[in-house]
């Protein structure tokens, strides 16, 4: 038994049946028609994963292009997308592969930012994925950036207590959930890491159990601004929480969803 394969195509599976949200979808079709006037758009969304987002863009009527690295996720995509002609996916690792040039929409979204899977330095593979986007741009284009913006991580993540987070069976009968034992964050490296596991059971009934450990790179305001100024981008407009509100200089409560809609020069 491939017990690797087994748990990512549950994890695949079971990922998409809890994160079925619209709502944030729905908001970045309204930004793309308020910025653009409506006119349909060459759109990469990089990470796409199952195409939550990807597909309902193609659907109104963009033309899309989508990647991501892991194929389990992918495969998910593609039956999405099945007969939608304006789009198409294809595998590769965000940090170390082309994203392609010319596209009139770069989108981050679904807090890519916070969760990059990477061999890279986190904070590195961070800087890496917003150069790359920057790059993937036609001049005058525009990266659409949707991430977990932390004004006190350490109040955020600092949490030893045991959780699950999801649970479910996938279409080939897994079963399981996940647990997670907490988090910690270190406010010197802003690294914030946890350990976690997922309990499986195959539709044998063979029960086996995959620890995990995690961590991610918290970005402040400021060093976010400025990647996307160095990069190439300047920030034409913000919004907090999926709002016309823009996100506040500096942020002052806990935790904010923030957008960022930023021009390549």
């Amino acid at each position: 038994m491939n017990r690797d394969f087994i748990a990512k195509h549950w994890y695949a599976s079971v990922y998409e049946q809890f994160e079925n949200q619209t709502y944030d979808v729905e908001f970045l079709l309204n930004v793309l028609k308020e910025q653009t006037d409506g006119a349909p758009q060459n759109i990469l969304e990089a990470a796409c994963g199952g195409g939550r987002i990807c597909v309902p863009l193609a659907e109104a009527g963009h033309y899309v292009t989508g990647f991501d690295a892991d194929e389990h996720m992918l495969l998910r995509c593609y039956r999405r997308m099945k007969g939608v002609k304006n789009i198409r996916c294809f595998s590769a690792d965000a940090t170390n592969s082309d994203w392609g040039t010319g596209f009139d929409v770069v989108v981050m979204a679904g807090n890519i930012l916070i969760n990059i899977e990477s061999e890279l330095d986190y904070a590195a593979a961070q800087v890496t994925f917003i150069k790359n986007a920057a790059k993937a741009l036609r001049t005058s284009g525009h990266l659409y950036l949707d991430f977990d913006l932390h004004c006190d991580p350490a109040a955020f993540f600092n949490r030893l207590c045991e959780s699950s987070y999801f649970s479910g069976t996938d279409d080939l009968g897994t079963s399981g959930r996940t647990v997670s034992y907490g988090s910690v964050y270190d406010p010197v490296t802003q690294i914030c890491s946890g350990v976690s596991h997922w309990e499986l059971t195959t539709n044998n009934g063979e029960q086996f159990i995959l620890p995990t450990r995690w961590y991610k790179h918290i970005p402040t305001q400021t060093q976010v601004y400025d990647w996307l100024k160095d990069a190439g981008l300047t920030i034409e407009r913000t919004y907090v929480n999926y709002s016309d509100e823009p996100i506040p200089e500096p942020i002052t409560e806990s935790t904010h969803r923030a957008t960022i809609w930023a021009r390549k020069e």
